[in-house]
């Protein structure tokens, strides 16, 4: 077969025309030579349908060629064709693979270095523009009130946890001498310590095991609108990471996993501080937002961390209005401006002392 990279397959979709031109000869064919006068009734319902399936076929190809070369969107889990093409068109990534500028490993003398470090809602998924991200806003804030003093760095991607971010941050410390860990949680940062099977992980998102996505965009698009919502693993994902907070097990161990960062940043004397970045849109009935947003700020309130809870900044707000698209619940460039000001007022309202670079 024929590949087009986030065009899916060509061979494909010169295959559906070939079906369509088939259909519409066929039926030509039909309406000239089937002997109308000596069949009427079956010719007149052959006929009917036939065009009517000529009509669903110009729709369905009108809507495959749509979805297959001009729309350029994500989706909560990235895999379809207009989601690939989103990453390849709007995200550039570093040497550390993170979506942001090159960082000089020398930080400059003077300059104070903070590091939002976190997950897909701080790389900014399904945000064009990587200045319209919560992190970017903050720096530019920075860049307007003293120009120079204060980097600001994006370090995130999507699909980490809180036992990806450890290493990472012992990196910014050891070799980018950064001044001060900005930590983006969000609530499912604890699902890799939470027990999946073959059959049920929310953490993969489900293909649909009777076609192949990339041979058409259309039957993709209804399978992930229609279908896949309506999984067991789709369905339930915010009711499975709410018993990972009710299990005393599972919570244990990741409050080890939190006090690690949080060792990590006190004992090479880097400012650690945490934001608590809400789910928009939550679906299910045991997890309760306001609930949990409560028991991981007292776990880092009781661990002397400074806690900024994004929580109440969408309380009120139509979900619709924050998230990036309908298939992608992600917070678009309203949410990150929210995110931004309220971080803003809560870290940095006050100026920051500059801090000389470490020898």
């Amino acid at each position: 077969m024929l590949t087009s990279g986030v065009f899916g397959y060509v061979a494909d979709y010169l295959l559906w025309w070939v079906l369509l031109l088939s259909l519409v000869a066929n039926t030509w064919c039909f309406f000239k030579l089937f002997p109308s006068d000596k069949h009427r009734k079956s010719g007149l319902i052959l006929g009917n349908g036939l065009v009517f399936l000529c009509f669903l076929g110009v729709i369905a190809m009108a809507g495959e060629t749509y979805l297959r070369f001009t729309v350029v969107e994500t989706d909560s889990f990235g895999v379809s064709l207009p989601a690939r093409r989103w990453f390849a068109l709007y995200t550039e990534k570093n040497t550390m693979g993170c979506r942001d500028y090159e960082w000089a490993v020398e930080k400059p003398a003077g300059v104070r270095r903070v590091a939002f470090v976190g997950d897909s809602f701080t790389y900014g998924w399904g945000i064009k523009r990587v200045q319209d991200r919560f992190s970017d806003i903050v720096g530019e804030r920075f860049a307007e009130l003293s120009p120079g003093s204060v980097e600001v760095m994006n370090v995130a991607k999507p699909g980490w946890g809180s036992s990806d971010q450890l290493a990472p941050i012992r990196d910014l410390i050891n070799r980018y001498a950064v001044d001060e860990i900005v930590l983006c949680y969000v609530f499912n940062d604890i699902e890799k310590l939470i027990p999946t099977t073959d059959d049920y992980d929310p953490k993969r998102p489900p293909e649909p095991g009777f076609f192949d996505p990339d041979r058409s965009c259309l039957v993709d698009y209804f399978y992930r609108t229609i279908i896949v919502p309506r999984l067991p693993t789709v369905r339930g994902h915010h009711d499975w990471l709410a018993s990972a907070y009710a299990d005393e097990g599972i919570w244990r161990r990741h409050q080890r996993q939190l006090g690690d960062i949080t060792r990590v940043c006190a004992d090479n004397e880097v400012t650690f501080r945490v934001v608590l970045l809400p789910f928009i849109q939550t679906g299910g009935e045991r997890l309760i937002p306001e609930r949990l947003h409560e028991v991981v700020r007292r776990f880092f309130e009781a661990n002397n961390v400074e806690v900024v809870d994004l929580l109440p900044t969408i309380l009120g707000q139509d979900p619709r209005e924050l998230v990036v698209n309908a298939r992608d619940p992600h917070p678009n460039e309203t949410a990150h401006r929210l995110f931004a000001e309220a971080i803003w007022q809560a870290f940095y309202a006050t100026p920051i002392p500059a801090r000389t670079s470490k020898p």
